[in-house]
């Protein structure tokens, strides 16, 4: 896999994030809730990001009976990509931009394998549990070992490398009123705050899933991430606005063990 590097600014909206305040939201309608942007404007950080190189990633080169155990397939984005209903359909659905709205280059997990120069991939786009198809020729496929699975009766998440345990820990997640939504996502972003004191720790990971009920702010669409807190008495509680909040040592490994692309299965 080529080698690059990419500016990552934090001015994003992740819903979820408990506002511009540490403690819980006072009860208010759906349609008046907004999330706040993660990092306010003297917050805001540059932060080159490199590429793993190929030997830090599997590269796929087709399978010969199915993907590996354990293993799921990304694709990286060479570009703005077009976005089709079904192989050869004329017209594309969408065209998703060449990096996120953190300037992160796009990511999409592929669904099954690819054939006859096509992939199904996850899209991170409402309505959640959105797929579509892509041609690989216009893509870089790689491997993913791990996965990350949050529980939310339970309050825990743990991250597993090739079926072994790496993190697990109880988690704050999303209020009766804004649940953090269920299904299986991806990652999409992986960033680090100038601010490490901040309302969400020292790093944030940005996810495919959407809000049910926050949907705009300051140009983002109701973003949930998983991210530290300034506020570690609301570890274990239905505190927040739907993201999912870790300790901030937790959160800090994380950042650093989890490769973009990387599966989230969130049960309810």
């Amino acid at each position: 896999m080529k080698k690059g590097a990419l500016s990552v600014v934090l001015a994003i909206v992740i819903a979820a994030c408990g506002g511009a305040v540490v403690s819980e939201p006072a009860p208010t309608s759906s349609t008046a809730v907004v999330a706040a942007i993660l990092s306010p404007p003297d917050e805001v950080i540059e932060e080159p990001v490199e590429l793993p190189e190929a030997d830090d990633r599997p590269v796929y080169q087709g399978f010969a009976a199915g993907l590996a155990e354990h293993s799921s397939l990304v694709a990286m984005t060479r570009g703005d990509t077009e976005v089709y209903a079904t192989p050869g359909y004329e017209e594309p659905l969408v065209t998703l931009p060449a990096t996120t709205i953190l300037n992160t280059v796009t990511v999409l997990t592929v669904i099954g394998e690819p054939a006859n120069g096509w992939a199904e991939v996850m899209l991170p786009i409402r309505p959640n549990g959105s797929t579509g198809w892509i041609r690989t020729d216009h893509v870089e496929l790689y491997l993913v070992e791990g996965k990350i699975v949050i529980d939310l009766s339970d309050k825990t998440l743990t991250y597993s490398v090739k079926g072994e345990e790496m993190i697990n820990s109880t988690v704050a997640i999303g209020t009766d009123r804004n649940q953090t939504p269920t299904g299986v996502f991806f990652v999409t972003d992986s960033v680090t705050l100038a601010n490490p004191n901040s309302v969400w720790g020292p790093h944030a990971l940005g996810l495919s899933a959407r809000s049910d009920t926050i949907t705009e702010y300051n140009g983002g669409d109701g973003i949930i991430g998983i991210h530290g807190t300034s506020n570690p008495a609301s570890i274990g509680r239905a505190v927040s606005l739907g993201c999912v909040r870790l300790p901030n040592d937790l959160i800090t490994e994380l950042h650093t063990m989890v490769p973009l692309g990387t599966p989230v299965e969130i049960r309810a």
